[in-house]
Formats: structure tokens, sequence, C-alpha cells
């Protein structure tokens, strides 16, 4: 793809904001669409669209329709009944897209962002794209939102990518909320559990570099999953949070853990050795975060100088 059109959608998101900008590096027409989160102020897309994906008029596209479209936007919900009310107005808008990509004669690409909680805990050595579908977590809800998508790619009519980050860690992302802010307010660094189950980290801006090098050189109506080259165990994370802050580790269990939600606590205890069938294209992208420790301390340092 040379210079192609690309529409984002939820480009207000933690990677949908990042893959904006890492468009806008390389001089790529592109528009966003964004609901109720302004759009950061350095990204300066051709043109912005203020709308939900429950609403937003499609045929918009059809004057100057876009090559791909990167769908990272998703109707949120609190708590097991929030989210399943908003699961199924997702899927009420995800077949409204499709409906449209539908009556194109030449369709775009449609890349769909989700997650490896898709796949459940799982004590295997690499849960790969093959991997049954399970969700835990959030991501039981969430599934059922995304599932019309899941199944237009099987009709094999509209080009479909769907792409499953895993840990996918950031300034913005639950690293500080579940780490960061318990660290800067209580002086501890947060042991979730007994700490033994897998995790597979992967930086924001290597997370949105692999989507985009995965739509321009992958293949359509496949799965993958997009992995950093950190797999360790949530006690390593914690750690490793601890050299670099100098504050001692702290065991939270069940019962201390200030949410109700059960899905938050099954979230980030669950273990999972995400892994990828799709090695060679993977290894093409290059990397910008290989070094954890030091990534984790770029977002600390300026993070807890912040009064």
């Amino acid at each position: 793809m040379h210079k192609p059109s690309i529409f984002i959608l939820g480009a207000s998101g933690f990677i949908g904001s990042e893959l904006a900008r890492q468009v806008q590096s390389l001089g790529i027409s592109h528009a966003c669409m964004r609901h109720r989160r302004r759009l950061p102020p350095d990204l300066h897309p051709e043109k912005a669209y203020l709308s939900s994906l429950l609403t937003f008029s499609w045929r918009k596209l059809e004057n100057n329709p876009p090559q791909v479209i990167f769908h990272f936007a998703r109707i949120p919900g609190s708590g097991a009944l929030g989210r399943s009310l908003a699961a199924n107005l997702s899927a009420i808008a995800n077949r409204r897209l499709l409906r449209w990509l539908r009556s194109q004669t030449d369709p775009p690409l449609l890349v769909l962002t989700a997650g490896t909680l898709a796949y459940g805990p799982s004590a295997e050595a690499g849960v790969t794209e093959d991997h049954a579908l399970n969700p835990a977590g959030f991501a039981r809800q969430y599934a059922m939102g995304e599932q019309p998508i899941l199944d237009a790619m099987t009709e094999r009519r509209i080009p479909i990518q769907i792409v499953r980050p895993a840990w996918v860690y950031g300034p913005r992302s639950w690293l500080l909320g579940f780490y960061l802010f318990p660290m800067k307010l209580k002086g501890i660094v947060p042991l979730y559990g007994d700490g033994q189950n897998w995790m597979n980290l992967i930086h924001v801006e290597d997370a949105a570099g692999l989507i985009w090098h995965i739509a321009q050189n992958g293949a359509p109506y496949q799965t993958y999953n997009l992995i950093g080259d950190s797999t360790l165990q949530q006690h390593k994370l914690a750690e490793t949070l601890g050299r670099i802050s100098g504050l001692p580790l702290q065991t939270i269990s069940r019962k201390e853990i200030p949410y109700r939600d059960p899905a938050i606590w099954e979230s980030l205890t669950f273990s999972q050795r995400t892994a990828t069938k799709h090695r060679k294209l993977v290894q093409e992208y290059h990397y910008r975060h290989l070094d954890l420790q030091q990534s984790l301390h770029a977002i600390w340092k300026p993070y807890i100088a912040v009064r």
C-alpha cells in the first residue's frame, strides 16, 4: 500500500491514538473518528468525525472511500451487566458497519483489534491463533460485540484481519491504574495473588507498529497475535518495577483489591504464554522497545515527577 487513505475508529483511545500518531509521522492520508474523548493535541487528521459507532453514517465515506479501516472503537460498560449491554450495542453497531462494507464493490480492509483474553487462561507453552476461544475476564462480554465481525471473516466476502494484542503497556494503560498509581500513592509495588501467572508484554508503540505492519504485509481472513519480546510471570514484572522505583513488593489478595468487579481480578491474574504462528511476519517488524526495564523506567520517571 503506497500512501493509502485510512480511517481509524477509536482514534482517541490508547492504541488507536498511537497508530494515528505513527501514520501521521509517515505523511499518510488518514481520517479519524472519536466519541467522547478528545483527540490528543498532537494529532491532526485530514478529517475528524465526532460520532458513535451506533450512529455514524457510513455513506459519508463513499466519495473518498478508505483502503483500510482500523477498528479500535468499543462501547464502554461498567460491571458485568453494563458490559453485557455495551456488548449488545457493539454487536448492533458492528453489523451496521458490515452491511455498509458488503454494499461496496471493492470494500476496504477491516482490521479489528481485539485481545488475547479471548483465548482464556492456558497452561500451554504457546497459545497461538489456532487456540480455541474461551473468553475470560472483560473479554466475556467484549467477545459478544466482536462476534459479528468474526462471523463475517469466515464468509470471506469482506477482507478482514483480527489482531489480538497481549498485555499492551504504556503511560495510559492498565500499568497506570494497577501499578504506577498504587506505587506513587502507597509506596508499594502490588503483586496480585501469587504472581505465578504468565504475561506477554508489548509496548503500545510496538503494538501500533505491528498493526500497521500486518495491515501492509499480512493476509486477509487471518488472526494475528501481537506479542512483545518479554514473556514473564507477574512477579518478575513486580520485581522489575521494584528495582526501578526502590519500593518494596506487597502481595494483594482478592479480598484486598479495591474493586468489586470480579472480572478485574480474573483479568489481572489470568495466565497465558501468548505466541504466534506468523513468526516470519512478526520477525520482519523492527521492535522499538526490547528492553523492558528501560521502557518501564521511561514511563515511571516522568510519572513520579508529576506532583
